[in-house]
């Protein structure tokens, strides 16, 4: 395990980066990049509660300024330290939850801050650990499985996860390299570390490879297995060059590059499992590199409908429109713009909450409670 607090070395990149004025600062290869946060097209405009998505983004930029300006004037600040810890914890969490995976969020959070401070960690439990018996009342409550078996896989979901979310943040935010299909697979092959498939297929035979058969999700078919490598690579090349776009234009939108890329990934479904946490993994990378911000989805019940929702409509009209292969990607619709508006009011609480815990004028600030 990396030996450093993740939660400092985020505040620390976020502090360096974030430039104010809505501008932003990222390295790539070691070449230092300096963009301007615009909105851009990549909007649907469905809010529920009548809001303007360029209002929002309005905000968003606005927040991102505070957060920088605040960074800036007192940069060493525990507070904001811990709360990334627990924001990284929450959206293990809410990922988890909309596959069914992990536990509740205090064993989530318990487990996962102890990845992200680099402190020790018990990777097997054994019937007799106060966290087996935690973990097993947890599942009992939800009414799932309950076994021996099923309370140790349980417990890796959330170590695994949290240490997949760690080292793809590493790689790409900390260390500044850019997303690409080697970090991705070494991403799926920890989320996956010795968890088999609810179907039996041992975690030998998956993780961290592309799929050799067909998948699906109710009633959504994905793209032939064999069709997996070369659309791997084309979403690569697709978001090396969106990024080269911005750094000629001087312009990016963190919100909808994430959501873009998010759902490409999700409906090529490369993994015979773990899509789903894979392609948030893959938002919040690119969201904190390119803005300094994380979002948490899936919290609550009706989070995590919505989201579901706008995914499964997105995929039925990419589904519906293969036959549009031939036509230039400036000229096809755009099917993620519902997922980047949900995102963008995501990524706004997100920086709220970051501004409630960061000092004002000085001040210590206040802990922010964490949300149930």
């Amino acid at each position: 395990m990396a030996s450093f607090h993740i939660g400092t070395s985020i505040r620390l990149k976020i502090a360096t980066s974030l430039l104010g004025y809505s501008s932003i600062r990222t390295k790539s290869l070691g070449v230092e990049k300096y963009y301007n946060i615009e909105l851009s097209d990549k909007y649907d405009y469905y809010i529920p509660d009548d809001s303007d998505p360029e209002d929002v983004y309005k905000e968003f930029e606005y927040l991102t300024n505070t957060v920088a300006k605040t960074l800036k004037r007192q940069p060493d600040h525990d507070l904001f330290d811990q709360h990334l810890v627990e924001t990284l914890a929450t959206m293990v969490y809410g990922s988890n939850l909309i596959e069914s995976a992990g536990a509740g969020l205090d064993m989530t959070v318990k487990l996962c801050e102890a990845v992200f401070k680099a402190e020790e960690i018990h990777e097997e439990i054994i019937e007799r650990d106060n966290e087996y018996e935690l973990l097993k009342r947890e599942l009992m409550a939800k009414k799932l499985p309950h076994s021996y078996l099923a309370v140790l896989q349980s417990h890796r979901e959330i170590i695994q996860h949290a240490k997949a979310a760690r080292y793809m943040i590493e790689q790409v935010c900390i260390d500044g390299r850019d997303i690409s299909e080697e970090i991705i697979l070494e991403t799926h092959r920890i989320l996956t570390f010795k968890i088999d498939t609810d179907q039996g297929t041992p975690w030998t035979e998956y993780s961290g490879a592309y799929r050799k058969c067909p998948v699906s999700t109710g009633f959504q078919s994905y793209m032939e297995h064999t069709r997996v490598p070369y659309a791997m690579q084309k979403m690569i090349k697709g978001l090396q060059s969106d990024l080269q776009e911005a750094e000629q234009l001087g312009d990016i939108d963190p919100v909808g590059l994430a959501a873009k890329y998010c759902h490409i990934f999700v409906n090529i479904h490369p993994f015979l499992d773990g899509n789903g946490r894979m392609c948030r993994l893959i938002l919040n990378s690119i969201l904190l590199k390119y803005s300094g911000t994380l979002v948490c989805i899936g919290q609550t019940e009706d989070d995590r409908d919505e989201y579901l929702r706008i995914a499964s409509s997105a995929s039925y009209r990419e589904q519906n429109s293969e036959d549009l292969d031939g036509i230039p990607e400036d000229l096809k619709p755009q099917h993620f713009n519902e997922l980047a508006t949900f995102t963008l009011l995501h990524a706004r609480e997100s920086l709220r909450k970051y501004i409630s815990v960061l000092p004002k004028n000085g001040d210590e600030g206040q802990r922010r409670t964490r949300d149930p």
